[in-house]
């Protein structure tokens, strides 16, 4: 039996349409937070910025703030992150920065760097990561977490990027901060959680790694690798061109040592830059200051 012309046209338009809206359905019933193969994923629709700030301090050129916004919970416990943030003074539509700290160290050890950065110009966003600070909360070593991710809960470790994805999301939100021009950075442990929030967030400009690198885990059956691989910024730091990757690091550098850098940094694709500083040891140093206000003036330039 012959199927008249405008009756096929109409059946293959159905089935396009059918199609169409399977992939609509499937984009926007996918997760919030899943495992996708050996990588953690977050949808960019975080919803609102629950936040509060309040001015703590002003000097001449900068307006200190305290902050406060609302995060995704642990083992069904609320979870509020508290941070700084650091305005420049008589300046619009700053470019903004979100800068993690190193494990363990809080936001007011970051605040050197926050203003230092800040009086170039810039917003610099700055927390206290789960279990520091103000920011309450338990954060259980990895073995645990392991465990938690085994049991089917969201890590730790995962809830940590969640964290800095989230504080894009706020300093999109703050009056005078480019919500279009946000780059993050961080040093240490805080610097793994920002390259891998930046190959799932691909609104950042680029991202800046002071004293880090990923944990070299290579693919394996163990029943871990799946988890290990998720946390490890090797495996992601690939996904963040065609931005910016900037890596700074200290020649004696006993915490992390500089091989182990450069290994990540061969990871990534262009655009990127290593910067080595002679005599430096973990963390931001001073001989680091030059490299780093050019490479952030880089990232927006954009």
């Amino acid at each position: 039996m012959k199927i008249k012309k405008r009756t096929l046209k109409l059946i293959l338009f159905v089935i396009l349409v059918l199609i169409i809206a399977f992939f609509v359905f499937k984009f926007i019933n996918k997760p919030k937070y899943q495992i996708e193969g050996n990588k953690m994923y977050y949808s960019p629709d975080r919803g609102d910025a629950e936040y509060k700030m309040s001015l703590m301090n002003s000097t001449g050129t900068l307006d200190i703030y305290s902050i406060n916004f609302m995060s995704r919970p642990f083992l069904g416990n609320e979870a509020k992150i508290y941070g700084f943030l650091f305005m420049p003074k008589s300046k619009e539509n700053v470019p903004g920065l979100v800068l993690l700290p190193g494990g363990g160290v809080s936001k007011e050890a970051e605040a050197r760097l926050a203003s230092i950065i800040s009086e170039w110009g810039y917003a610099v966003l700055t927390i206290d990561q789960r279990g520091i600070g103000e920011t309450v909360g338990n954060y259980p070593g990895m073995e645990q977490d392991y465990s938690l991710f085994l049991e089917g809960n969201e890590p730790i470790q995962h809830l940590s990027v969640y964290d800095a994805l989230k504080s894009f999301d706020v300093l999109s939100e703050i009056k005078g901060v480019d919500k279009n021009n946000i780059a993050i950075a961080g040093e240490s442990m805080g610097a793994r959680y920002a390259i891998i929030a930046a190959a799932i967030e691909k609104r950042f400009k680029g991202v800046i790694v002071i004293s880090s690198a990923g944990f070299h885990v290579k693919s394996s059956n163990l029943a871990s690798n799946n988890y290990l691989m998720s946390i490890d910024p090797d495996n992601y730091i690939a996904d963040i061109s065609p931005r910016d990757v900037f890596m700074l690091h200290g020649t004696n550098d006993r915490t992390v040592n500089i091989k182990d850098a450069e290994y990540t940094f061969s990871l990534a694709k262009e655009p990127k830059k290593f910067f080595t500083a002679e005599g430096c040891r973990h963390g931001y140093c001073d001989k680091m200051e030059e490299e780093l206000r050019g490479d952030i003036g880089e990232l927006f330039d954009r």
